[in-house]
Formats: C-alpha cells, sequence, structure tokens
C-alpha cells in the first residue's frame, strides 16, 4: 500500500516543531497539521472588535483565534494553551531555562544534563536565544522592572529553608536584539524576516513585528525551506485533528477544517508523532481510547499532570516606579534552591517580573480612572466653558494660549499601572493530577494543591516579603482560594517510564503497545521541571529525533554506492 507520508506530526509547539524539522533533515515525508491558523506579521489582532473576534480560540462560539482558555466546574485548573503555527511559542513569554540536574528525579534515566546539555544547546542555537542585553545597551538598560528585580535578589537575606542564597540570572530569551535601531528589520540565520525588540511587551499576544524567535521562524521555516531536503515539510494549517486509527502496521489520521468541522480529509502514514501539548494530546487519545480506535493504550494515560507550580501574584502600589510595560514579559529571574519535601522530592523555585503590553494599560485606565485624570478633566471642561463665555461677552482674556498641558493633565496617568509588580512563580510542585473526560468528551483535570502546600507557601511568602521590601500590598490570584491554579505550563498526561507499568511512553516517546505511534511534547514529561518548561520540551524532542535513523532515499543509496 502506497501511504501518504512517512510520518504526520499533529501540533506545531515545541514538541511537534522540532520533531518535524529534524524528520525532514532525516529524508522522511512528513505532514504538519495545527488546528490554528498561521500569524503572519501584523496579523495578531490588537483593535477592540479584532481582539473579541480573533484573540481567543472558542469553537462552539465560532471563534478560532491565538489563544484557548480552558475552565469547567468540575476542573481544578484554568489553562491557557496557544493555537497557530508555532503552538506555544506565539504566546509564551521567551524564557529558555535549562532543567537543573537534581529535578531529573522520576525520569528514565538516560536524562540527565549531561545528556541533554547538547540538546540545550542546539535548540538555543536554532532559536537564536540570547538574554536579555540589560547589562550591554543603554536602549534595554532602561527597563525599571528588570532593575528591580535585580536589586531585590542583591538586597534581600535568603529565606530561612533555603539552600544557599538565591541568585538572579537573566535566562537565554528567543527574541531579537540584532539591529540598529527598534524594530530595524534583518534576515535570521534560517532566512526569515525579523524585527529587533522594541519593548512593547506584547509578547503574550503575539508579536506583531517578528522580534519574539517564535518557531514558525526557525524550525518550521527550516523544515519548508530546506534545500536540501528530499521532501520539505507539507504543513497544513486550519487542520483539527479528531481521529488517529491504528491499521495494523500504518496509521490513518483524519482531521477537519475548525470552520467546517463536518469536512473531514484523511491520510495516511507509517509514522505519527502526537505533539498538541498536555491537554491537546492526552485528551485526544483518551477519547480514541473511549471510541475504541486505539483500545489498547494503557492505564497511565492521563496521569502524571501538573502545572508546574504557576502561581500569579501582583503587588500594588509600590514606591517603586516599575513601568512594566517597558520591555519584553520577562527579563529575568530569581533562582531559589530549597530543603527537599518530607517525603524525598527536590524542590526549588523561580520568581520572574512579568510586563504587559502598553494597550492593556490604557484598557485599565479607562475602566479604572483615578482621580488626578479625573480632576484634569473637569478642569479642562470648566476653562472650555470659561473661554466660551468670555467670548460671548466679548471680554479679552490673558489665559494660557497654550493648552497642551491642559490636555495631557485630562489624560489617566495610570498610576496604579505604573506602580504594579507583576509577579510569576513556578517551580516543583508534585505531578499527582489526572486529565480525564467528561461525559461529553470534554477534557478535565482534576488536581489537588494540597499535595503541593509546601511549594505554594513559599512561593507566597517571598511574593509578600518582596511587596513589603517596595511599599506595596500584596494581592494573590483570588482564584487560588476557590483551590483553582491557573496553568500556563500544563505538563503530563501522557509520561515518560522505563516499562509499561511505570509510565504511557518509553524514554523516546514511543506509545506502549503502538508501535511507529509517539508523543512528543510537555505531556511526557513525568514531573514539573521547575523553571520555564519550553527548553526542555524541545530538548527532549531533540533527543529523540536523533535517535531516528536517516532515511535510505535514492539519493543517500547512490551516495553510498558511490
Amino acid at each position: 500500500m502506497n501511504l501518504d507520508y512517512d510520518y504526520i506530526v499533529i501540533g506545531s509547539g515545541f514538541g511537534g516543531s522540532v520533531m518535524t524539522c529534524r524528520l525532514v533533515e532525516k529524508g522522511y515525508k512528513v505532514c504538519l497539521m495545527e488546528r490554528g491558523r498561521q500569524w503572519k506579521i501584523g496579523q495578531f489582532p490588537r483593535r477592540p472588535h479584532d481582539v473579541q473576534q480573533r484573540m481567543f480560540w472558542d469553537p462552539e462560539d465560532q471563534k478560532y483565534g491565538l489563544m484557548e482558555l480552558r475552565d469547567t466546574p468540575e476542573s481544578d485548573v484554568l489553562s491557557l494553551t496557544a493555537s497557530g503555527l508555532g503552538g506555544g511559542s506565539l504566546i509564551y513569554a521567551n524564557v529558555l531555562y535549562r532543567m537543573p540536574e537534581r529535578f531529573f528525579q522520576g525520569w528514565p534515566q538516560i536524562y540527565n544534563r549531561k545528556s541533554l546539555d547538547p540538546f540545550y544547546d542546539r535548540v538555543l542555537h536554532m532559536m537564536e536565544a540570547k538574554p536579555y542585553p540589560y547589562e550591554t545597551q543603554n536602549y534595554y538598560k532602561a527597563t525599571p522592572k528588570t532593575a528591580l528585580l535585580k536589586r531585590l535578589a542583591e538586597e534581600m537575606p535568603p529565606p530561612p529553608d533555603s539552600v544557599g542564597k538565591p541568585s538572579f540570572n537573566l535566562p537565554p530569551l528567543a527574541v531579537r536584539f540584532e539591529g540598529s535601531f527598534p524594530g530595524h528589520q534583518t534576515h535570521n540565520m534560517h532566512g526569515a524576516l525579523q524585527s529587533k525588540c522594541n519593548k512593547c511587551g506584547d509578547c503574550d499576544i503575539g508579536c506583531n513585528i517578528n522580534a519574539k524567535n517564535s518557531l514558525d521562524l526557525n524550525y518550521i521555516f527550516r523544515a519548508r525551506h530546506l534545500k536540501t531536503a528530499e521532501h520539505p515539510a507539507d504543513i497544513r494549517t486550519h487542520a483539527d485533528v479528531v481521529r488517529i486509527e491504528h491499521c495494523g502496521d500504518y496509521y490513518k489520521v483524519t482531521y477537519v477544517i475548525p470552520e467546517f468541522p463536518q469536512q473531514e480529509t484523511t491520510f495516511t502514514a507509517k509514522n505519527v508523532v502526537l505533539s498538541a501539548g498536555s491537554i491537546g494530546s492526552t485528551s485526544l487519545l483518551l477519547k480514541m481510547k473511549k471510541q475504541g480506535h486505539l483500545p489498547n493504550l494503557n492505564i497511565w494515560l492521563g496521569k502524571k499532570w501538573s502545572g508546574n507550580g504557576d502561581l500569579l501574584g501582583l503587588i500594588f502600589g509600590s514606591r517603586e516606579n516599575i513601568d512594566a510595560t517597558n520591555g519584553p514579559v520577562i527579563t529575568g529571574a530569581i533562582e531559589y534552591n530549597f530543603k527537599d519535601y518530607e517525603d524525598g522530592y527536590h524542590h526549588g523555585m523561580y520568581l520572574q517580573e512579568a510586563g504587559f503590553p502598553v494597550g492593556f494599560a490604557w484598557y485599565l485606565s479607562g475602566k479604572i480612572p483615578q482621580l488626578p485624570g479625573i480632576r484634569g478633566l473637569g478642569t479642562l471642561f470648566a476653562h472650555s466653558i470659561k473661554k466660551y463665555i468670555f467670548k460671548i461677552l466679548n471680554i479679552e482674556s490673558r489665559d494660557q494660549i497654550n493648552v497642551g498641558d491642559e490636555f495631557a493633565q485630562a489624560i489617566d496617568r495610570a498610576d496604579f499601572t505604573k506602580r504594579c509588580f507583576v509577579l510569576l512563580g513556578m517551580g516543583r510542585d508534585k505531578p499527582d493530577g489526572e486529565i480525564r473526560l467528561r461525559s461529553d468528551n470534554q477534557a478535565i483535570i482534576k488536581w489537588k494543591m494540597d499535595g503541593s502546600k509546601l511549594h505554594f507557601d513559599r512561593l507566597r511568602t517571598q511574593m509578600k516579603k518582596i511587596a513589603e521590601r517596595i511599599g506595596g500590598v500584596f494581592v494573590d490570584n483570588p482564584l487560588t482560594h476557590l483551590n483553582k491554579v491557573v496553568a500556563v505550563h500544563p505538563l503530563g498526561g501522557c509520561p515518560m517510564g522505563e516499562t509499561p507499568d511505570t509510565g504511557f511512553v518509553n524514554p523516546l516517546g514511543e506509545v506502549y503497545g503502538y508501535k511507529g505511534l509517539y508523543v512528543v511534547d510537555g505531556s511526557i514529561l513525568p514531573t514539573s521541571t521547575g523553571p520555564n518548561p519550553s527548553l526542555t520540551i524541545a530538548a527532549v524532542a531533540e533527543y529523540i529525533a536523533e535517535q531516528i535513523p536517516a532515511k535510505i532515499t535514492h539519493k543517500s543509496k547512490e551516495t553510498q554506492e558511490a
């Protein structure tokens, strides 16, 4: 039987993009399927109407936008995931952090820093990631939130249960800082056109000037345009996979265009790589098991879920000028090493400053007007009435002619956004959650904070101490008081294990019981990573791809014979 492809890759995030690129390089015929669209330069929604219609992914309401927010009463987690070519790289905060050696506890033995470091290096090279040039370029030096976080790390005493003093780091960022001026366009090493970062803070809602080194501009771009490839990648966007069927020695993959869910298209392949993320990959496989298409999936499917210890904290009314709209979303981090949990599970955590787009500050200013702006608007209105009366009565006035300052005073200065410090916490929580299906086949996540209470207590304690240090008021994410977390780094659901008794996939991502069916994304990580997981997901994908032999093609045969 002639199959359509050697490999079908489902999902274009940090697992799928790496696998697509490396499989193409090895001579395989690859189809990459992504449910979302390709977002090109200048296409991310910014106008109010566009944000309403194209920012969010909610097919039930005919919305097919950039990000999906999932929440149900039964779920213990509100999750945020991406939709578009490049997956999570379109909306993440650009941070590419290596996983500390001791956090590989609970992973298959082949994974450690020694085995992964060459692949960490490979990802950083492909994505042209570099630390924020805060110390080397004057333009980026003027970023108050970076300076504040660095100073806090240096001045604050270490927590009593920490191991050593916390350290400040400028982790590698997948952002383009090359160019003569902000917005300066040049081509990256793969040939894609990008711009120098202009510190707009739009990283998490899609970068409209291509300053973010998202996966569509490196791995996927290379897979599409590699001149030496026998088969450049076939990229299919608007392809929402609804079915994977095992047909003996090959697989059938069926997708629909989200806008037209009744029209199905089916392709065949010897191998399938599922890379739709922790929630996407796990929920699709749970459906396939329930519907009888993949009946032999083992009991570990859905297990070992974690949110990587994500916690959002806000500090209002700081005496410091933080100016969170100035700079990439995250530029630096404070790294904490702590004593282990009582059961010996290693613990560490990270606090990172978070910025937000300028447009969000304007939105808040309009929704929460402050007294100075109201007073300025009243003054402007009173002066306008006064001038009108003087004109009617023909009275000469010596009032100021240049009234620009009056208009300026009528604009809300939004001190609450300038002095708001957004902190993102993450770290080693317990992977004791589970992804399940409701009766309507919608995925829900059951996960309790109780087992990870130590982690969240330590995070909150440090956030509160920072608030005291800068004279602000700490406000916890209100959802945590309902025992619900916001997970922007969902992990697990298809965990790796040395054997079928300990995991859902083997250490190289192949599903136990189904030869040629792989899962390569955050769902296979058996524990939280501690820092931002994107680099580790991509490095694991690089490692897995490295183990797949090159395809014997006509060209390679001729080379061998010669």
